[in-house]
């Protein structure tokens, strides 16, 4: 009944799409197909997998346990046909209108997102870059089904689905407002430890990576602001006497447009890496084999 030899890959195309946009007009619009078009391959569907697939609840179609048990290979087979058909092809970044998405962190994008985009749109000036957030439990999924291109990030347990790059560690450094009562172009342990500090994370608790260093020495310190971003942080230890650490990297954009001091951290901190990865199934895709070769030369430079 499914063996691939009579099945219509083009169905698969279709499914994908209806579970993707959750509703047969969605699909049509993505696939630009007529919703006729889109109905009848579904009875297809149905048909081929004896099975109803999607049930309407209110304006969507909601996928069956059948339906959500196959859509992760399906999306993984498909953006291997993909893979393969670009491979097969020579690609042109001059010419290319392609649009790449990039999985990036809130905390990663700020300090070279800039450069990529000037660097990428300097070889192709016609494609379209996207800064993707993600989860990462959701990762290989959104890499297996085209949600992603590629994504920065830390160090994640190895998954044989997919293939990393690793981008290299920089350090931390700790920043203090100018006129700072107790900083003045240096900063020693003890000074840091007396005074307050910043923690810039999506995290709503728990410690930073300087945490664990001083836990490691018997030091402790008080975290007394807790913020989302580096900018909200830098803004704060703009107005106050409190000290915030964050890559080297990040400071330098801030420090570019709102000077501060920056300092290095007077204690031993191990700075984390950080990698560049793809799904197994795009390896030999050109396109994305052109932009991995930028990001790593990109991100590469010194910050």
């Amino acid at each position: 009944m499914r063996h691939l030899a009579r099945f219509d890959l083009n169905l698969l195309r279709i499914f994908d799409a209806i579970f993707a946009k959750g509703g047969v007009s969605a699909a049509a619009r993505h696939l630009h197909l007529s919703q006729p078009a889109i109905s009848h391959a579904l009875a297809r569907l149905r048909t081929q997998f004896d099975d109803p697939l999607f049930v309407r609840q209110g304006n969507r179609l909601v996928p069956t346990s059948a339906a959500r048990a196959i859509a992760g290979p399906v999306r993984e087979a498909l953006r291997g046909l993909d893979a393969a058909l670009d491979a097969a092809t020579a690609f042109e970044p001059a010419q290319t209108t392609r649009e790449f998405r990039i999985g990036v962190r809130l905390s990663g994008e700020m300090p070279r997102f800039s450069s990529l985009v000037a660097r990428v749109r300097g070889e192709a000036p016609h494609v379209a870059l996207a800064s993707v957030t993600f989860r990462r439990r959701e990762l290989v999924m959104m890499l297996a089904n085209g949600d992603l291109d590629l994504a920065l990030d830390v160090a994640l347990p190895a998954d044989d689905r997919m293939c990393r790059h690793y981008l290299g560690a920089e350090p931390l450094v700790v920043v203090a407002r100018k006129g700072h009562p107790r900083v003045d172009g240096a900063l020693d342990l003890d000074t840091y430890l007396a005074l307050d500090h910043i923690i810039a994370t999506a995290r709503p608790y728990g410690p930073g990576i300087e945490d664990m260093a001083l836990d490691r020495m018997g030091l402790t310190r008080r975290v007394a602001v807790r913020c989302q971003h580096a900018i909200t942080a830098w803004q704060i230890v703009a107005a106050s006497d409190l000290l915030f650490a964050l890559p080297k990297s990040h400071a330098a954009v801030l420090d570019a447009m709102w000077p501060m001091q920056l300092l290095d951290l007077p204690l031993p901190v191990e700075p984390g890496g950080s990698y560049l990865y793809w799904h197994q199934a795009a390896q030999a895709d050109p396109g994305l084999g052109w932009l991995r070769a930028i990001i790593v030369d990109e991100l590469a430079k010194p910050a």
